[in-house]
């Protein structure tokens, strides 16, 4: 073999070591890519996992406590043997509840949160717990707009938890909804008492309070013309109208008084 033979084999050689290498190099790249795939990925599920119910504004989520990484789904409808009070079962209810919650399955996280609230042992040790279940459930119902509901449930847990501020922002956003301005102001001054720092409370206390007094000015301005209305129509009568009196109110008392104008 002469010298030109042998060169080429060499050349034959180092450019199949060249490809080798160039695929090994391509190989860890991918194997990188996918194991940085994998990562973002297990990341964003963990996150994901832990926000739970932080999708709603001004702590509006359903209160989660902590809990075992893998919940086992409790025995659904007949399978249930009963509904006798028992808190190890409830709180199985709660934690199933609060998955279909974070599936956006509402009507099927009241059922289950309605049968905690049964299963829940109506005493003092477990009062706490029950007032859990009732957030909860008005958290579900806030999700489907019934607000009614809403503010039963809240109240009955601000009954057996009554610094819960979290059920108090969320019935103050009802009582709002349902237009009852003067219990969302009520609600919103007692967070403001409880927790000052709950967010924007300082603000929605003053909007709630300009939106209470415009409302009850309107409300007397109302009830001020149709008691025009009725004294007219009395004193049509007799010629006359309330235009022939003058109403003057006392500064000192703020009460009224009447008298024929000159």
């Amino acid at each position: 073999m002469d010298g030109s033979d042998s060169d080429e084999s060499d050349t034959n050689s180092d450019a199949f070591q060249d490809a080798v290498d160039t695929d090994k190099v391509n190989i860890l790249e991918t194997e990188k890519e996918t194991e940085t795939i994998l990562e973002a990925e297990e990341v964003k599920a963990k996150a994901e996992a832990e926000d739970g119910f932080c999708q709603n504004i001004d702590k509006l989520s359903v209160e989660v406590e902590d809990e075992e990484d893998d919940i086992i789904e409790p025995p659904r409808g007949d399978e249930f043997p009963s509904l006798e009070e028992d808190i190890t079962e409830a709180l199985k209810e709660k934690d199933y509840g609060n998955q279909l919650f974070r599936e956006k399955l509402f009507d099927d996280s009241i059922d289950c949160y309605s049968k905690a609230i049964l299963m829940c042992p109506k005493d003092d040790e477990n009062k706490f717990n029950l007032a859990t279940f009732y957030g909860n459930r008005s958290a579900a119902y806030f999700s489907l707009d019934e607000h009614e509901m809403v503010v039963e449930d809240c109240t009955e847990a601000l009954a057996l938890k009554e610094d819960y501020v979290k059920v108090l922002g969320r019935r103050m956003h009802s009582y709002e909804k349902l237009d009852k301005v003067e219990e969302a102001l009520t609600d919103a001054k007692r967070i403001q008492e409880i927790d000052s720092s709950y967010p924007k409370i300082a603000a929605t206390v003053s909007r709630l309070q300009k939106a209470y007094d415009l409302k009850m000015s309107e409300m007397k301005d109302e009830a001020l013309g149709k008691l025009k209305d009725l004294g007219n129509s009395i004193l049509g009568n007799f010629g006359m109208s309330l235009d022939n009196f003058k109403m003057e109110q006392d500064p000192s008392t703020g009460s009224w008084n009447m008298s024929m104008g000159s």
